[in-house]
């Protein structure tokens, strides 16, 4: 009974093919609700993005706006200014007073004795003058 082996076969071989085609169309409904989802994730996600950089873009124009003001900025550019300024200022320290005195000479001399001849404004004693100590020349 070859023949009824074959013919049962056949017909469960036909029905394991029909599992199968159903499966696979069970498969790409599932795949097409899973795009469908992740889309709508992604659409989402990219909503929230584009707010969030809205905010964001929002925050930074306020804040650059009050940190970046004329007065702001103009003070800020003074203090770079000041600290150039003082960073080129040099004090003396020793050099003897005497009455009469020709500062701007005295410190001439001593750059001239170092190699040096830098431009500099009028020199000045710092501080009161006390007996028995040298100020210091600015």
């Amino acid at each position: 009974d070859l023949e009824t082996q074959i013919r049962s076969a056949d017909v469960e071989n036909k029905c394991l093919l029909k599992e199968k085609v159903e499966d696979q169309r069970t498969i790409i409904k599932l795949q097409s609700q899973l795009i469908e989802k992740e889309q709508e994730s992604v659409q989402s996600f990219k909503e929230t993005v584009q707010n969030e950089v809205k905010s964001y873009a929002g925050v930074v124009a306020s804040s650059c706006a009050t940190a970046l003001s004329p007065k702001k900025l103009q003070t800020v550019v003074k203090r770079i200014h000041d600290t150039e300024d003082r960073s080129r200022n040099i004090m003396i320290h020793g050099l003897v007073e005497k009455n009469g005195e020709d500062l701007k000479k005295s410190v001439s001399d001593i750059f001239s004795q170092l190699g040096e001849k830098p431009m500099f404004s009028i020199p000045c004693r710092v501080g009161k003058p006390v007996s028995g100590s040298v100020r210091p020349v600015k």
